[in-house]
């Protein structure tokens, strides 16, 4: 089947201006409507992205896989070697990866399945293909737009620009985090939809309380019942602060009668509202693995280790990691599978900062110290994602094989 190419631009940003207020208002587009929490707020992943934590984790996330150097290799003969574009089928390749379609590079590309995989959990993109049966794009589509059949056989429905049609599993990459049934990925802002409720009630909470300069609202209490007439006169001394604005408060009032003002609900203070939302912090950021400082919240420590490499070690292998192995697993078994090319994330970028650390490991390897050492040059070059070099001394155990024996 030949599939034309979407703008992403159309996907959604549907909306109405008010008449009221001349404000555009975006309409919510998203299948189902979100989840109704506890907390009274509907959670949906667009609404989830304005917590200020779920944006950063997401955020960092993204960025990070997205800006890691995603090499071709080819494994023929046992030997790993890093493609050059010194063929057409080699250069075809190359320039794919990096632009997949017309209108992003791999780093966007990348970004859109990493948000879509940490909001809902699963992402995908159609594989275009020739005549001849190889691939020659791939083409992004909402989470929301597919649908996942697996009645008879695994087949994916997608609905785009008013248009539905089928797609075979051969011709859509399926990202995904882990799974129950190991087809479709579990959605964090489905299954965590009541922590970040709490997170985004009392967002609003907190918004509320300062529009209204602070003031919670109150009692007037006499000590006698007083007549209607009475009533209304009361009011009208006071301002409606639940219609009103942040300007009608502290307005004077002139009361008779001997009243008694009692103030209604808990302060910030008395609620802990500030020790609340840093308790959320910690557990949404739980959920995708990033560490605090990460997302700027510099006072809060990390029991992943108590200095910055060792917490951001953490968050590659535990935080990071779960994401691009999922992309390479998906790329290598639908564009590569019958080859012996294969990609892979150069994590090495990332962890420069404990390159201390690697690099007396690897001495000891080597057989540095007067250690025997466990590995050859080559061995190191292959962990380290370098192309192995030519020559027996350098696939030799120890250091003291690669020097002549000394002299009589």
């Amino acid at each position: 089947m030949a599939f034309r190419w979407y703008n992403p631009l159309s996907w959604r940003m549907f909306g109405y201006t008010d008449p009221k207020t001349g404000d555009y208002v975006e309409v919510d587009m998203e299948v189902g409507g979100g989840r109704r929490t506890r907390a009274g707020v509907t959670i949906t992943p667009k609404r989830g992205m304005s917590i200020p934590i779920v944006w950063a984790c997401v955020k960092i996330l993204s960025e990070s896989a997205s800006g890691l150097p995603l090499k071709l290799y080819d494994d023929d003969a046992g030997t790993r070697v890093l493609v050059k574009g010194d063929g057409v089928v080699n250069k075809r390749l190359l320039r794919l990866l990096r632009k997949p379609n017309p209108w992003m590079t791999l780093l966007n590309f990348l970004k859109a399945i990493v948000v879509n995989m940490a909001l809902r959990g699963n992402a995908y993109a159609i594989i275009e293909r020739n005549a001849e049966g190889d691939w020659i794009g791939l083409i992004p589509v909402p989470t929301d737009n597919v649908e996942v059949d697996t009645t008879e056989a695994l087949i994916y429905w997608v609905t785009l620009n008013g248009e539905r049609f089928a797609v075979s599993p051969e011709n859509m990459l399926h990202f995904k985090l882990f799974s129950q049934d190991g087809i479709t990925g579990l959605s964090p802002v489905e299954y965590q939809a009541e922590t970040m409720g709490i997170a985004k009630a009392g967002q609003d909470w907190s918004a509320r309380f300062m529009r209204k300069g602070g003031f919670t609202g109150g009692y007037v209490i006499y000590k006698q019942f007083l007549t209607k007439t009475q009533q209304e006169q009361v009011m009208a001394k006071f301002p409606d602060i639940r219609e009103g604005d942040v300007d009608d408060i502290g307005k004077m009032a002139i009361l008779q009668g001997d009243p008694t003002v009692l103030p209604a609900g808990l302060s910030q203070k008395d609620s802990q509202f500030i020790e609340s939302q840093q308790f959320q912090e910690e557990a949404l950021a739980g959920i995708w693995g990033v560490p605090l400082y990460l997302a700027q919240r510099a006072s809060k420590t990390s029991i992943m280790g108590s200095n910055l490499e060792q917490q951001t070690s953490g968050f590659v292998t535990f935080g990071l990691k779960p994401y691009t192995d999922a992309i390479e697993d998906e790329i290598n078994d639908k564009l590569f599978g019958d080859s012996t090319m294969f990609v892979e994330f150069v994590m090495e970028g990332l962890l420069r900062a404990d390159s201390a650390a690697r690099a007396n490991y690897y001495k000891a390897a080597l057989g540095g110290s007067g250690g025997s050492g466990w590995m050859s040059i080559n061995d190191v070059r292959v962990k380290e994602n370098l192309p192995r070099l030519e020559g027996a001394e350098y696939d030799r155990i120890t250091r003291w094989e690669t020097t002549d024996a000394p002299q009589a």
